[in-house]
């Protein structure tokens, strides 16, 4: 996917038409778009995103609003006010023009609009085609799953790593491997199969396969009941935690409330990894109880072995070297080897048959010997173990102290805020409390939930089991055994199919990520990207969590869109070598970043600006003055083939009229005027 040119039409800051031309060299892969706070930096990027999907990223405000404001205010009632954005680009020897647009009869002050339009075209060798269904094969070409890497803002993309987003991080790069068609199967078509079979063998009559058929159909139906309440939790805690996260900033912004505020953000952020800490002891503790635990309960078992084998030792009950065709020889003699007499019956034969339950054994001796060694060993074992559980516990009754503490001093605080001579600052106390409390509770009911479902799961895997095994005289209830089997047979291959491609690519983008963010960051931190797709970093190779900076986080999230797009070019190129076999997606996507050095330091942004032009084949960067100055502008410029300026017309009359230097020029970034919008200009050598 290339991208050729973005036209905007009356879209919210921008006034009129303006024109972004996308095309760039190899050398140079680079567009850079200056633009100050508020000159519609987020709304650039958010034209992308609505042109593709219709839709726009949580932190625009009054999301209602597309057509241009004063467009809006000066059209007469009952007057037809458009807006709209045109995306061109080219993929796969194809060029698209994706046309989405707003047409409104102004009836009302707000704007009270009807669904956007969309219209697709594809020329390809000259003819060009109107697209049935546009968004389908927008959808084809870069799934809504993956647009999160690579249309996004940078100073919230660490978000994409929390709890909360890492299931949708999961869930695109299963997108990206191109196993949607497995996950249909695993969570549609299988079972709707086993459903159809289901409700087959309840039709049979009475009988073992009806109940246990009865019993499964139940079992479904409460698990799809969890999992939709699962899913309900997910959105409220998210919601929730959106709450909590504005009163926070609110809080910040209030010049009474800050300090306390500060303070309670890096408590927060102390808690979070006292909570990590505590998770990898339970961890911990868990693996060497389910490993080793029975270890604990060998207690006096090992000694008695020892003295068992010690005693037959002594008493000579594992002779070695005496083979049992020897003995049977003097048996059959009816003499010993010194001469006396051995009939059957005498004490003498039956000392020889007793000795002949051992003899000739040639590993008894060894093994018996082994065991003893082994006991012995189980002592010192068992030792560590101990040892070992007292040390995690301690140090878990550690972790849940500093949790307890951190919590009290929150609470401490929360009665400060409370205090304060400030009507808004208790109120907002009161607010973020609330959620909090909320999220807290939505998150217990989510564990919960998700306990139930594995609950239920475990009864449902008993069921199919008993049904499969019942005994049944009736053909036809034999041939629904048979094929209730084969299904659960392929469900069970396609979920190990889906665990270990999973597990592949997870593995494959984490030595990426480590690869990149070795090349950023001045730290000897080591990120690691988890089972559940959460990053993470540490504080050396095997050490614990390191405290992460907002610098440090967004680090990590350009590291990981940097992995994603390598590993993207990878899949597509793998696939251009087989001929298109395979599941893998992948493709060549450009990426178009907001604010990529809003939280970094001047020796990060330098680095950053280094390496971001190694992301992918085209980059769309916006940014503001004060993140573009000295080394880090002379980065930028050198791997830029266009750069555009976002002019901020004000009509404040006693505004500071302001410029931007690029290529050594002054650029006009601020001016005046009769009214508030802003104004797209490329930038000519």
């Amino acid at each position: 996917m290339k991208l050729l040119k973005l036209t905007i039409d009356n879209f919210r800051v921008f006034h009129g038409r303006h024109v972004l031309k996308l095309d760039v060299t190899e050398d140079k892969p680079t567009i850079l778009i200056f633009g100050m706070n508020g000159a519609g930096k987020t709304t650039l990027l958010n034209a992308f995103i609505w042109a593709l999907y219709g839709k726009f990223t949580d932190d625009v405000e009054h999301q209602e609003r597309i057509i241009n404001d004063r467009v809006w205010q000066e059209a007469s009632f009952g007057t037809t006010v458009q807006a709209g954005v045109r995306l061109e680009f080219e993929h796969e020897g194809a060029v698209f023009s994706v046309r989405r647009e707003v047409r409104a009869i102004k009836e009302t002050e707000a704007q009270k609009l009807p669904a956007p339009q969309l219209v697709v075209n594809e020329t390809r060798q000259g003819e060009s085609n109107t697209i049935t269904n546009g968004q389908d094969r927008i959808e084809k070409i870069l799934p809504e799953g993956l647009r999160r890497f690579f249309f996004f803002n940078g100073e919230r993309m660490e978000r994409m790593f929390t709890r909360d987003g890492s299931g949708e991080v999961q869930n695109a790069i299963k997108t990206l491997m191109g196993l949607e068609m497995i996950e249909r199967a695993i969570d549609d078509h299988l079972p709707a199969a086993t459903r159809k079979l289901t409700t087959a063998a309840k039709k049979l009559g009475g009988g073992r396969l009806q109940a246990l058929a009865q019993v499964q159909e139940d079992l479904e139906r409460k698990i799809a009941a969890a999992r939709d309440r699962q899913r309900k939790l997910a959105a409220d805690i998210s919601s929730y935690q959106a709450e909590v996260e504005a009163t926070n900033k609110a809080l910040l912004d209030n010049r009474e409330a800050a300090p306390l505020q500060m303070r309670r953000a890096k408590l927060a952020k102390d808690r979070e990894q006292e909570r990590l800490r505590l998770l990898e002891l339970q961890e911990r503790q868990r693996r060497a109880l389910a490993e080793r635990g029975f270890i604990a309960f060998t207690a006096g078992l090992d000694q008695t072995v020892i003295d068992l084998a010690e005693g037959m030792r002594r008493r000579q009950e594992l002779p070695a070297g005496i083979q049992r065709d020897y003995i049977n020889g003097l048996l059959d003699d009816g003499y010993c080897m010194c001469g006396t007499a051995v009939p059957p019956g005498s004490p003498a034969h039956a000392a020889l048959t007793e000795r002949l339950s051992n003899a000739g054994l040639a590993d008894v001796q060894a093994r018996w010997m082994n065991l003893r060694g082994n006991a012995a060993r189980l002592v010192d074992a068992r030792n560590a173990l101990l040892e070992e559980l007292r040390s995690i516990s301690s140090d878990l009754q550690a972790a849940g102290a500093k949790i307890d503490d951190i919590d009290a001093e929150e609470s401490d605080i929360a009665r400060q805020l409370k205090g304060v001579d400030v009507v808004d600052v208790p109120k907002l106390e009161d607010r973020r409390a609330e959620f909090d409390a909320k999220r807290v509770e939505a998150l217990g009911a989510h564990r919960d939930a998700e306990r139930e479902i594995e609950r239920l799961q475990e009864d449902l895997t008993r069921s199919r089991r008993q049904f499969r095994a019942a005994k049944v005289e009736d053909d036809e209830a034999r041939r629904l055994q048979r094929q209730m089997g084969l299904v659960e047979e392929v469900l069970d291959a396609f979920h190990r199919i889906l665990q270990v491609r999973t597990a592949e690519v997870r593995q494959e983008l984490d030595a990426k990520v480590k690869n990149v963010f070795s090349r950023i960051c001045i730290k000897p931190f080591t990120p690691e990207l988890s089972s559940r797709f959460e990053l993470k970093l540490h504080a050396n190779v095997a050490g614990p969590a390191a405290i992460r900076s907002t610098g440090e986080n967004q680090i990590l999230g350009l590291s990981f869109v940097g992995a994603v797009s390598e590993m993207a070019k990878e899949i597509h190129v793998r696939k251009r070598k087989t001929d298109g076999g395979g599941l893998d997606e992948g493709g060549i996507y450009p990426v178009v970043m907001d604010a990529p050095f809003g939280n970094l330091d001047i020796e990060y942004q330098d680095q950053v600006a280094e390496s971001v032009p190694r992301l992918t084949s085209q980059i769309v960067t916006l940014l503001s003055q004060s993140q573009a100055r000295g080394q880090v502008l002379r980065h930028l410029q050198a791997s830029a083939s266009r750069m555009y300026v976002l002019r901020s017309v004000t009509s404040k009359e006693d505004a500071k009229e302001q410029t931007i230097t690029i290529n050594n020029r002054a650029v006009p970034y601020v001016t005046r005027g009769d009214f508030e919008h802003t104004i797209l200009e490329e930038v000519t050598a």
